[in-house]
């Protein structure tokens, strides 16, 4: 096991902040951000032709890209739900190659919504305001060991979600 490599998770909300967070720890701590949504989205295209089973390929492909990652970087972000029935082997899949790290983000549902409604709709799986709902509805009750819990809902300001991220990773300031 490759125990000085590292894999950041932000759970969140679809449209809690994720990607801005993970963009934001990209860009001004130079931690890779691995978007999880487009390798779900490209799988998505492929299986209404190939009928196959979304979340485990998914996954599995979101593995081989951490992998890639972190076969040159010491660590890695990357972003879900958490809301698939999947996510617990997922989760438990990265475990065993990695320290993972969780952070929680959060923001109230109609914040949530209102990000999806005024959000580029080709870089994210097409979804209902009812299917948000209830993915949300899911994501919402995902508990686990969070190492971080960072309440977007404002949205929270760069500096404080880069200095808690700081502390988090043991980063030394810029």
């Amino acid at each position: 096991m490759a125990a000085f490599r590292s894999v950041v998770v932000l759970v969140g909300p679809k449209g809690s902040g994720k990607t801005h967070v993970g963009t934001l720890i990209n860009k001004e701590l130079g931690v890779p951000f691995l978007r999880v949504e487009p390798i779900f989205l490209e799988n998505l295209r492929k299986s209404r032709l190939a009928g196959t089973a979304l979340d485990e390929e998914g996954y599995a492909k979101v593995l081989a890209e951490v992998a890639s990652v972190v076969s040159h970087e010491s660590r890695v972000v990357i972003e879900s739900t958490g809301a698939s029935e999947a996510f617990p082997a997922f989760l438990d899949a990265l475990r065993s190659s990695y320290r993972v790290t969780l952070v929680s983000i959060r923001a109230p549902p109609e914040r949530c919504l209102e990000r999806i409604r005024s959000r580029d709709q080709t870089l994210h799986i097409p979804v209902s305001d009812d299917r948000v709902a209830e993915i949300n509805a899911r994501a919402a009750v995902v508990r686990l060991p969070w190492d971080l819990e960072i309440d977007n809902g404002g949205p929270a300001s760069a500096e404080v979600i880069l200095d808690q991220v700081r502390r988090l990773l043991s980063l030394p300031p810029r």
